[in-house]
């Protein structure tokens, strides 16, 4: 299967998976084409201070061997690969930035947490035009991003906070909920203050934990994308998943074995931010940071 010059593709490097998105430009919307996903876990065991692990790396350059194979298949000359949370905390991210060049051909630019921030705000929003807009809510596996408009009168100005707490970070450095509470505080205050009136979720845990409430045995991004996730939902989730054992969490209908160990953690992120902004639910996006980055990329006009 070959594709046109039309074709765009974003990658992204993640503390948890990495993905790759390959579209085409539709108005302001996007067509498509492919979403790949791998489970490579490329912030095992940076809490030990030591940066990027080998066999962390290892898995993800071959993941994104993969994914520049079927580049190469779709035809697509247009791509923009980003790594965020774990690799720009590594003290050996100019080694991995290197590698992955010489080992794939893919030129990585390591983003900050505002720009991660901004990008999963445009994808998501760009996606769901009857909501006009609110806060966006990533979790991922090494930070949390929050990014809503300004409020300013005629401004476009978005404020945005990366809090470095994520299900893989709180996984393997568990804290109470006071210590997770005090961690998102920075973000949530201001957040209470603007009293937004949509809350948008983007990323695996709020996208896996929608499938896992409507018990899909095959994920569905159709039936993911725009479902209403309530407080009340999160938090039984919650619970029920904290009661389970690590294999039988992977036998759960809606969750993809690979993120069990990881699960409760994002899990109760969630629920903490819920719970602080006394919201009633969560609108879950299927498109994020890889549809920021086609949009911001390739398609700025849009």
């Amino acid at each position: 299967m070959t594709g046109g010059n039309n074709l765009l593709a974003a990658v992204d490097i993640g503390t948890n998976s990495v993905r790759l998105l390959i579209a085409k430009p539709n108005n302001r919307l996007l067509d498509t084409q492919l979403r790949a996903l791998r489970m490579c876990r490329l912030g095992e065991g940076m809490t030990s201070g030591e940066g990027l692990q080998p066999q962390a790396v290892a898995r993800t350059v071959q993941a994104l061997q993969e994914f520049k194979a079927l580049l190469e298949t779709y035809g697509v000359h247009q791509i923009r690969t980003v790594a965020t949370s774990a690799v720009r905390e590594a003290p050996n991210a100019a080694f991995f930035v290197d590698h992955v060049r010489s080992q794939t051909g893919l030129a990585v630019d390591v983003i900050g947490g505002k720009e991660e921030a901004y990008l999963s705000y445009l994808g998501a929003c760009k996606a769901l035009p009857e909501i006009g807009g609110g806060v966006v809510i990533d979790i991922g596996g090494g930070s949390t991003e929050f990014t809503w408009p300004s409020g300013e009168k005629n401004s476009e100005t978005l404020v945005s906070h990366s809090i470095p707490l994520g299900a893989v970070r709180l996984t393997e450095q568990p804290l109470l909920p006071p210590g997770i509470l005090a961690g998102l505080k920075p973000a949530l205050e201001p957040l209470q203050a603007a009293k937004p009136a949509f809350l948008i979720g983007v990323g695996g845990t709020i996208t896996t934990l929608a499938s896992v409430d409507q018990k899909l045995p095959v994920y569905d991004p159709e039936r993911v994308h725009g479902y209403r996730l309530s407080r009340g939902a999160v938090e039984r989730i919650l619970f029920f998943l904290s009661a389970q054992t690590n294999d039988q969490r992977k036998q759960v209908a809606g969750l993809q074995p690979e993120r069990a160990d990881i699960i409760v953690a994002g899990t109760t992120i969630l629920w903490t931010i819920l719970d602080y902004l006394d919201a009633e639910q969560i609108i879950v996006s299927e498109a994020d940071i890889l549809d920021g980055i086609i949009h911001a990329s390739f398609c700025p006009q849009q």
